[in-house]
């Protein structure tokens, strides 16, 4: 990613955004089929290559469901993304994020109506 990151910077001159989707689904199967702590370590020095050391990064964005720690944990002993500083992490669950993240009230409101489910809304909002 970084090379290619420097060649896209070079021929358009700008900085490249990374977009990393479900970056964490190569976990979830190292976790099953036991290779997890492995699986860790590559992903940690290929975000770090692409999203740390990478003069030709304007920004990187990775989605996922598994919950982004900052900083490593006593029962880790690790974080997929020491390596990486300045970033943030927006949650669906956040206020600020529900506007670009999910449906609203009134748009779930309307899902259930439209499929005969209304009777579930008192499920949904929990």
């Amino acid at each position: 990613m970084k090379f290619i990151s420097g060649c896209l910077r070079q021929h358009y001159q700008k900085n490249v955004i990374i977009l990393i989707d479900e970056y964490d689904v190569p976990l979830q199967s190292a976790y099953l089929n036991g290779y997890y702590n492995e699986m860790v370590d590559f992903l940690s020095n290929v975000f770090s290559a692409a999203l740390k050391t990478n003069d030709a990064l304007e920004k990187g964005i990775l989605t996922g469901c598994l919950r982004i720690a900052k900083e490593s944990t006593p029962q880790a002993g690790f974080s997929l993304f020491t390596g990486l500083n300045n970033f943030n992490v927006y949650s669906i669950s956040d206020r600020q994020s529900s506007l670009y993240f999910g449906f609203t009230p009134e748009e779930t409101t309307h899902l259930l109506k439209e499929y005969e489910l209304s009777a579930y809304e008192h499920v949904v909002q929990e």
